[in-house]
C-alpha cells in the first residue's frame, strides 16, 4: 500500500504544480491587459485633444484672408496646435501635429498624427510656444509626409517654405509650403522657417482609429473618426471658394 500511495502522491503533487502556474499567470496577464487598455484610452484622449486644439488654430487662421486663399490652393495642411520649445532641452518631442489632405471636392481627409523635434523660425527663435499651420500647396509637399523615415519641411529638403508675412497675394499658390503662426509677431523678422525630424506617430494614430494604419490609409479615406468632423468642417469652411 505504501509503495502504491507514493507514486499516487507524486502524481497528485505534479498535477497541482501543473495547474498552479496557469492560475498564477492569469493574474499578471489580466493586469497587463488592464494596463494596456488604460494606456490606449490615455492615448486616445491625447489624440482627441490634439484634434480639438487644431480646430481652434484653424478658427484663428480663418480670420486671415491671405491664409484662406492659400487653403483654397492647397493639397493639404499640417497643423501643429502647440509647440513646446522647452521640451527640446530634455530631448522630448517639440510637439505633435496633424496632417490632413484636401479631397477633389474641397472636403478634407481624416487626420494623421506626427511628432516633430525642432522648429526653426529664424530670428524669432526665442519664442516659447504657439500654434503653427503649414499649408502644403502641392503634391511634392504632401509626399514628404508619406515617407517611412523622419524628414524635414525646409529649403534643405528641397521645399520652398515661405513666411506668410512675406507672401504677396499674387504669389499665393506658388511654391511648396506657406508657414503661418497664430503667435503675434512671431514671423515678423524671420529669415527662414523649417520643421525638422518629423516622424509619423503610428501609436497615436492607431489609438485614435482603433486599428493599425499607415499614413496613406488615413489620407485615402480608408478610416474615419466622428470626433474629427469639427476640424474637417472648420477647414472646409475656411477653404470654401465663396468666402
Amino acid at each position: 500500500m505504501i509503495a502504491y500511495m507514493k507514486p499516487l502522491g507524486s502524481l497528485l503533487c505534479g498535477a497541482l504544480l501543473a495547474c498552479a502556474p496557469a492560475q498564477a499567470l492569469s493574474q499578471p496577464k489580466d493586469g497587463l491587459a488592464s494596463d494596456q487598455e488604460m494606456a490606449r484610452v490615455q492615448l486616445q484622449a491625447t489624440a482627441n485633444q490634439h484634434v480639438d486644439t487644431a480646430r481652434t488654430a484653424v478658427a484663428v487662421l480663418a480670420k486671415d484672408p491671405l491664409m484662406t486663399e492659400a487653403l483654397r490652393w492647397s493639397k493639404g495642411v499640417f497643423i501643429l496646435p502647440a509647440y513646446r520649445r522647452a521640451a527640446l532641452a530634455i530631448g522630448a518631442s517639440g510637439g505633435t501635429g496633424v496632417l490632413l489632405g484636401k479631397r477633389g471636392d474641397g472636403s478634407w481627409s481624416a487626420p494623421a498624427f506626427f511628432k516633430l523635434g525642432a522648429l526653426g523660425i529664424g530670428l524669432q527663435a526665442g519664442v516659447e510656444s504657439g500654434p503653427f499651420v503649414f499649408v502644403l500647396l502641392n503634391d511634392k509637399a504632401m509626399r514628404q509626409f508619406q515617407q517611412r523615415s523622419s524628414f524635414s519641411v525646409s529649403a534643405d529638403a528641397g521645399l520652398t517654405v515661405r513666411n506668410w508675412k512675406k507672401v504677396a497675394r499674387g504669389t499665393v499658390g506658388k511654391g511648396d509650403v506657406i508657414a503661418w503662426s497664430g503667435t503675434k509677431g512671431l514671423f515678423a523678422d524671420a529669415v527662414a522657417v523649417s520643421v525638422d525630424d518629423i516622424r509619423y506617430d503610428e501609436q497615436l494614430t492607431d489609438a485614435y482609429y482603433h486599428r493599425t494604419l499607415a499614413v496613406g490609409d488615413v489620407l485615402a479615406d480608408r478610416v474615419s473618426n466622428d470626433q474629427a468632423q469639427g476640424l474637417q468642417q472648420a477647414l472646409a469652411a475656411a477653404s470654401a471658394p465663396d468666402r
